[in-house]
């Protein structure tokens, strides 16, 4: 455990002091700007629409954050050779992979507080009153993320970091569009494509039900069932996630 957390340190400075952090305070900076000009142009919905923006600025940023760090996260030690000395000391590859996992995991963390207390306080200021769903939605925001991150870190280990990125972007378009896939026509008369989407369920993670900011803007309430189930559902396929990842870093020819 000692050894991930020094690992998890390391990597949250490395990516602290280079140029995401600056690029963190722009876009800071960004979304104040790019909402209150929206705001401005919509008479009687500029707290919704500020924390619409606000919730799909944080989003965006979290998901080009996992996927194109998460594709360079450990090419890029085995590339200059710093992973080489690290494994020779008593550390494993599972304790080693874990930390680096965790010191981005950090950094998505980091990112998702900043931008979204900003879009809270750009909320209030507009008139919205803050709910208990808000913070719901930041946390599933966060888990989106975080899945992304690992696929990253899988197709990093088993590719190049050109497709990692692209098989990666695939995944959470794919994970997004399987819900309204199941409602189309298609599914309800051929049997084939049905079974077809029920095993894609179990293979590719269903991106819409951490999705929670139609909820937040319109419906303003969920079931704790829908929020119970989709926490199991998302930590059990992680779980299963990291264990391939795992496995295939443990047995990787690093040579």
């Amino acid at each position: 455990m000692k050894n991930i957390l020094t690992v998890t340190k390391f990597t949250f400075l490395e990516v602290y002091r280079s140029r995401l952090m600056v690029s963190l305070i722009f876009l800071a900076f960004g979304l104040v700007a790019v909402t209150l000009v929206a705001s401005e142009f919509t008479y009687g919905a500029s707290a919704k629409i500020s924390l619409d923006v606000g919730l799909g600025i944080m989003s965006i940023s979290n998901l080009i954050i996992a996927i194109f760090i998460g594709a360079t996260l450990l090419n890029k030690e085995i590339e200059q050779k710093t992973l080489y000395m690290i494994l020779s000391r008593p550390i494993s590859r599972a304790s080693f992979l874990m930390g680096k996992i965790l010191g981005l995991s950090s950094v998505l963390l980091l990112n998702s507080l900043v931008l979204g207390l900003i879009s809270i306080l750009l909320f209030v200021k507009n008139g919205g009153v803050v709910q208990n769903l808000f913070w719901w939605t930041l946390y599933f925001s966060f888990l989106e993320a975080f899945t992304v991150l690992i696929f990253a870190v899988f197709f990093s280990l088993l590719t190049n970091t050109t497709l990692s990125v692209v098989y990666t972007i695939g995944i959470f378009i794919v994970g997004h569009a399987l819900n309204e896939t199941a409602k189309s026509f298609l599914m309800k008369v051929s049997i084939v494509l049905k079974t077809v989407l029920n095993i894609s369920f179990f293979i590719i993670p269903n991106f819409y039900r951490l999705n929670l900011k139609d909820f937040l803007l319109y419906q303003q309430d969920i079931s704790w069932d829908y929020l119970l189930a989709t926490q199991l559902y998302i930590y059990l396929y992680l779980i299963a996630l990291l264990v391939l990842v795992n496995l295939i870093f443990k047995h990787k020819n690093l040579d």
